[in-house]
């Protein structure tokens, strides 16, 4: 293709102006257009040139692209206070995330009030003094951020394992640091993206998961592909070698697929390890077992205890005993136990009944000294149960029979469990980090709700008693005199979708308030309630705030994610579509004020919801967005996603991948709304092509014949990824660029 130069200086001086004039169209886009063919249909791709992003030709076209659409957005009379007063929201509390307890010693991830990024953080118990243990700023590089990915602390808190990367690429090198000194302790271990890692009880030996070492040349479909566990035992502190335990090609090999992960785990309360195999994004997981003592190198005895089709989506250990939470036979999960001591497979049938199903979803579960501590969902609120430890299970007592009638059911006492009992939550929220240790009673939980700051909270054993810690503290931000308001819509099948809405309590539901709805609808994850300080800036302009949790999502357990996936994945959008038609029709909003924003996978959400409904909604926010379903699994990650979207190796994949295609789908002289899209240049889960493309297909349809003439910005981070790893200087500016393009399009006061 023919070096394509662009002219950024240029642009930037012609939106100089005022907006109130017509804005000057984007740069120009090459169309060189490759067609192929699946099964007997042909697909043509106008932009396949950008997918080499490392050419100069596309960065060139992405830099191009963001200086139109920063003079645009720069220019946007009310974003530069905007952007302060986002700034003082985001940074006017610490952020704390991932505890662990090792020892007396509680671990985090930290955030400081105006900090660019999260520190590793230690104390000694709940309130003691705090002191960072490391600072990723020690790897940066001039040009880029340094961010830890994940860690775990070695049980005796002495040794601490954490994943660091560059610029939000989550290319992450493993480092063993010393907690007392700073010290790294042996060679840093690559090549350890997506991971996670386990320490032996003794603090000895370090289990970790880490990719192949491939050419610069390889195939980018197979930088992920035959990963392969491994252990690194320290001998008095001194590290030794590096030896794989587990992997499709170690010793005499696993019988998994060369896109399957695996990952050892183990728990200082049993003897046994586990080797969990991960396939792709799929919730289900197969586990192998092995005596602790024969976890040695290549040679491993793994044997087979739970196949993928079992339906178990997670497992922990404690003593001989492999709790599992199973959605066989119970869409809405229920928790079993089986002893590692039995011979063959588990059998659901023949398991051990923890917790039964019930009407909440059991969203996961974790292993105490004292108790199983569980948590569940209900109607969208998180729920907990403590379920206090038995060894020896107790047999139900014998029914006693009744002459001329049958003996009235005994219900099972649950295995290992001496009583159970609900906690108290302080508000209604979500949890999003369930925190115990396998040799210590009690828990915390990070609790947030939509306008109820988080923070974590202590349970104590024993009484179940809830009080708030010190690890992270009361947000001030306060959105005032807001309601929260849960109901369900009727989607084009009859199915009833979940529809938070957040707006402020005297809205007069005249009709003519703007309205942001946000979705996503992939991979089983609900979108649960979640504190977002940005969120006041839009409600305190009149706006309304409004989640579709449509299928796809977890909400209502495994069926609705099911109903949201592959040959059915167009179930999210019309969801999506069914509640905006009802936030209209309701008064709670305008349509011609109506956005909608999606974030990676909801990226296809929101943009296909536009194509199938353009003159509902009058702005788009595709954030990272995914929406080529047809090329998406020839990226570095795109094999793992197979299992939530489908494959174009077989006829019926390839029909529900075009099906779903936002960018296959987008039809010439259509009357789209306005779009914002954005990019991470080093996102490793979206690639920038995807946005890319999608944003270059948008801009020629609405600048052709028909077509709306509306904007289409893309913007792209040069030094960031998916948004994971983020510095809050870049939080800042992203939300503040989605906030006032928002805003504008709503035709706010300050932004017209």
């Amino acid at each position: 293709m023919a070096r394509v130069r662009f002219r950024r200086s240029a642009l930037i001086a012609l939106l100089a102006p005022s907006l109130a004039l017509a804005l000057p169209p984007p740069p120009a886009t090459p169309v060189a257009t490759v067609v192929e063919q699946y099964h007997g249909e042909y697909v043509g791709d106008r932009y396949r040139w950008m997918e080499d992003t490392a050419s100069a030709d596309t960065r060139a076209w992405f830099e191009a692209q963001n200086a139109y659409a920063r003079g645009i957005l720069d220019a946007l009379p009310g974003r530069a206070a905007l952007r302060g007063e986002v700034a003082t929201l985001l940074s006017a509390n610490a952020d704390v995330q991932d505890v662990r307890r090792a020892g007396e010693r509680v671990f985090a991830l930290k955030r400081e009030p105006g900090a660019p990024s999260y520190r590793l953080v230690m104390r000694q118990g709940l309130d003691g003094a705090e002191r960072v243990v490391l600072d990723p700023a020690r790897y940066r590089t001039p040009a880029e951020a340094a961010a830890i990915d994940y860690y775990a602390p070695a049980p005796n808190a002495r040794l601490v394992a954490a994943a660091v990367s560059l610029g939000g690429s989550e290319a992450a090198t493993i480092h063993v640091i010393d907690v007392e000194t700073g010290a790294e302790v042996g060679a840093p271990i690559p090549r350890a993206d997506f991971g996670s890692v386990s320490w032996r009880f003794d603090s000895a030996v370090l289990y970790y998961r880490q990719a192949r070492d491939l050419p610069a040349d390889a195939d980018p479909a197979d930088k992920y592909r035959d990963g392969v566990a491994r252990m690194r035992e320290f001998r008095d502190g001194v590290p030794g070698a590096d030896v794989a335990v587990m992997g499709r090609k170690v010793g005499a090999g696993l019988p998994i697929s060369a896109d399957d992960s695996p990952e050892v785990v183990v728990s200082p309360v049993s003897s046994w390890a586990l080797g969990i195999v991960h396939h792709g994004v799929a919730r289900e997981k197969t586990v192998f077992a092995v005596p602790l003592t024969a976890l040695r190198g290549p040679d491993t005895p793994w044997r087979k205890i739970v196949d993928r089709s079992q339906r178990v989506e997670q497992v922990d250990l404690r003593g001989e005993w492999l709790y599992l939470r199973t959605g066989e036979g119970a869409p809405r999960y229920k928790l079993v136990r089986w002893s590692l001591k039995s011979a063959g497979l588990y059998r659901v049938d023949a398991a051990e009944v923890v917790h039964a199903e019930s009407d909440a979803i059991l969203a996961g579960f974790a292993v105490a000294k004292d108790a199983l501590y569980l948590n569940f969902r209900d109607a969208g609120v998180a729920r907990m149960t403590r379920l206090e430890f038995n060894f020896p299970p107790v047999a139900a007592p014998p029914a006693r029979r009744t002459r001329g009638r049958s003996p009235p059911p005994v219900p099972a006492k649950p295995a290992g469990v001496a009583r159970a009992s609900a906690i108290a939550l302080p508000f209604a929220g979500s949890i999003s980090d369930l925190v115990v240790d396998p040799l210590h009673a009690g828990a915390l939980a990070r609790l947030a709700g939509w306008t109820e700051p988080p923070g974590y909270f202590a349970v104590a054993p024993g009484s179940g008693a809830v009080a708030r810690t010190s690890l992270l503290a009361r947000s001030p931000v306060a959105f005032g005199d807001v309601a929260v308001t849960r109901t369900e819509v009727a989607s084009h099948d009859g199915a009833r979708v979940p529809l938070t809405i957040v707006a402020p309590r005297a809205l007069a539901r005249d009709g003519r308030a703007p309205i942001l709805i946000d979705a996503y609808g992939s991979y089983g994850y609900p979108y649960e309630p979640r504190f977002r300080p940005w969120l006041k800036a839009w409600l305190d302009r009149g706006g309304v705030y409004a989640v579709a949790h449509v299928r796809g999502g977890g909400e209502h357990g495994r069926e609705w994610h099911l109903d949201g996936q592959k040959a059915r994945k167009a179930n999210s959008w019309r969801d999506l579509v069914a509640c905006a038609d009802h936030l209209v029709a309701e008064r709670w909003g305008a349509r011609e004020r109506l956005a909608i924003r999606g974030g990676s996978a909801g990226g296809l959400t929101v943009v296909n919801a536009m194509e199938l409904r353009p003159e509902l909604f009058h702005a788009v926010v595709s954030e990272v967005g995914f929406h080529d379903a047809v090329r998406g699994e020839f990226a570095a990650t795109g094999p793992a996603n197979v299992e939530e979207f489908g494959s174009v190796a077989t006829p019926e994949g390839f029909r529900a991948l075009v099906a779903m295609s936002a960018y296959a789908n987008a039809v010439d002289g259509a009357a789209y709304p306005a779009v914002l899209l954005t990019a991470g240049y080093n996102d490793p889960r979206v690639l920038p092509w995807d946005p890319g493309k999608m944003a270059a297909r948008l801009q020629a349809i609405s600048s052709g014949p028909g077509g709306s003439g509306r904007p289409v910005l893309m913007r792209t981070e040069f030094a960031g990824g998916h948004g994971i790893d983020a510095t809050l200087d870049q939080t800042i500016d992203e939300v503040t660029d989605v906030l006032a393009f928002l805003l504008w399009q709503a035709g706010v006061e300050g932004f017209k």
